[in-house]
């Protein structure tokens, strides 16, 4: 898929200058520069149309879409046989630049101002470089595992929050999961602890469990300082406010493959408010960036609950089919485009052209996809090749021994052994007897 990232520079007089740059994987296909003017017309006109996304995206598509920007984007779009991924990098710090509700951009698309967040054709999202050399290894469909997290306290009612049916939610993020192995933290029968802070915590360090998803819902508001704010529960189910910056600090020593996740989806309302890029950015915002978290889908705004459940359901289903985040979003909005509030999920990522897992082998082997290979080679060798299986089981006692470790925590001679019984096993599977792939 071809990519056109756009990027927005610090300030320079009165505008702010754009380099957009349209490639495909491994060239660069050209480079276009532009500037963008803001008017003090175009910003009463923002202020005018806060109720009216469309509206409100094509004030901000006109400004940003101009020159050579707009014809490099339109003559991508028509040359691309395929989708054309876009990316938006706001490089800039300007206050005032990043208070505007970018989710809600418009494009020139046949002729006409369209919505990205609703265009099939152009899956839109936020490009966040972090900030942390925090490492995320490539993970492939078998290193999926979601962590859910459902908080609606007994006493959401002195907070002026709106009750929701947990056991149902639960049951409907789990449906929409399927078959990816899942554990629950919230008041319900069959979860392994109550959505708390130290809960959470407790489980992404659990050594015997390694969770790549992490799926919240529960109330958040933006408060008057800029930050976000959720309504979690403590032990006894009653109200505990957490702001993201305390939530960031217990997640940043989290370190390793048992740490943080590799996406989150906050359903939570105004996870993501650009409002909070005034002061320290939002949760979504600052699990990218601070933390190095590769993909969170948040919310900008205030959503229904109807909204947020079948986004969900949508979404995971197109997430497990394609790997990718952006693509998984878009889909997961076709059928809900007539919904006000369908431009408040946004994606905000540093996975650029990747995706968040893949089955292709361009990449080292993950643990859980060397446990699933030992286990169906046993078998086979069993009833193909049961002389093999001595030999076999020598190489795989090796491998069993230490693919519960992450492989950047392993010693220099411990990753050697590692690739030498990878490489013995893989010799196994190319005997005629067999001729097998390790993984198929």
């Amino acid at each position: 898929m071809n990519t056109f990232e756009i990027t927005i520079q610090p300030k320079s007089g009165d505008r702010w200058p754009i380099v957009a740059d349209h490639s495909r994987p491994g060239e660069q296909l050209s480079r276009s520069e532009g500037t963008l003017v803001m008017t003090p017309e175009d910003v009463q006109q923002l202020r005018d149309f806060q109720a009216r996304p469309q509206d409100y995206g094509k004030v901000l598509g006109e400004a940003l879409f101009q020159g050579q920007i707009r014809d490099r984007f339109v003559s991508a779009l028509r040359e691309s046989q395929e989708s054309l991924r876009i990316l938006l990098f706001i490089e800039a710090v300007d206050r005032e630049l990043k208070f505007w509700r970018w989710e809600r951009l418009c494009a020139p698309i046949d002729n006409n101002w369209q919505l990205l967040a609703l265009e099939q054709r152009s899956p839109f999202s936020f490009y966040i470089p972090a900030i942390t050399d925090r490492r995320f290894p490539p993970i492939g469909r078998r290193d999926l595992k979601a962590l859910v997290f459902v908080a609606s306290p007994s006493d959401s009612q002195r907070y002026n929050l709106a009750k929701f049916d947990v056991a149902a939610t639960v049951d409907s993020v789990r449906t929409a999961l399927g078959n990816i192995p899942t554990d629950v933290l919230a008041t319900v029968e069959g979860a392994i602890a109550p959505p708390t802070l130290e809960a959470l915590c407790s489980q992404l360090t659990d050594r015997t469990k390694q969770y790549t998803i992490l799926h919240f819902v529960c109330h958040g508001k933006l408060m008057d300082d800029g930050e976000t704010l959720l309504y979690w529960e403590k032990t006894d189910h009653t109200v505990e406010s957490v702001t993201a910056t305390r939530l960031l600090e217990r997640l940043a020593p989290l370190r390793g493959a048992r740490g943080l996740s590799h996406f989150a989806f906050l359903c939570a309302c105004e996870s993501a408010s650009p409002e909070t890029e005034g002061s320290l950015g939002g949760l979504a915002q600052r699990l990218v960036r601070n933390l190095g978290m590769p993909a969170v889908v948040a919310m900008t705004d205030k959503i229904t609950i109807k909204t947020a459940q079948v986004l969900t359901e949508n979404f995971y289903r197109q997430l497990k089919a394609s790997g990718e985040v952006d693509i998984a979003l878009h889909e997961a909005t076709a059928s809900l485009a007539e919904r006000g509030d369908i431009t408040v999920p946004a994606l905000f990522s540093r996975l650029g052209a990747r995706p968040l897992f893949s089955d292709q082998l361009d990449r080292e082997l993950t643990n859980s996809e060397i446990k699933y290979g030992l286990e169906r080679l046993a078998k086979l060798l069993s009833e193909r090749a049961p002389v093999l299986s001595y030999p076999f089981e020598e190489q795989a006692q090796k491998l069993r021994n230490i693919i519960g470790t992450d492989v950047a925590a392993l010693s220099k001679q411990a990753r050697k052994e590692r690739k030498d019984a990878l490489t013995e096993v893989n010799n196994l599977c190319d005997r005629p007897i067999l001729n097998i792939s390790f993984m198929r």
